[in-house]
């Protein structure tokens, strides 16, 4: 993440979750993102981390609780290769697909 990613930062809420914050910029409005990427400790790296983000920017792929959902197509999360920086890699294709389309 710090080499890719260098302007995300870690957090931890400990005992129970812990991931990255940062912002991504939309290419078309220019309006910036905040995107969160959290995993619970207890169930990472088995279960992928969750994509969070404020604002949306449309409507129609958020699950109740907040979470960005997606599909990884061809590709099913494998904890003993994937990681963090390819939940980023989502939250930015998303950006660039949906900024401004809302």
């Amino acid at each position: 993440m710090k080499n890719v990613f260098a302007d995300f930062e870690p957090f931890a809420e400990p005992g129970r979750w812990a991931g990255f914050r940062g912002w991504l910029r939309g290419n078309r409005t220019g309006r910036v993102y905040e995107v969160v990427i959290k995993a619970s400790i207890a169930r990472y790296p088995n279960q992928e981390p969750a994509v969070y983000m404020n604002p949306h920017p449309e409507r129609h792929h958020w699950i109740a609780d907040g979470r960005l959902c997606y599909l990884r197509h061809g590709h099913v999360w494998n904890p003993a290769e994937d990681t963090f920086a390819q939940a980023v890699i989502i939250a930015a294709k998303y950006v660039d697909e949906f900024d401004g389309r809302g």
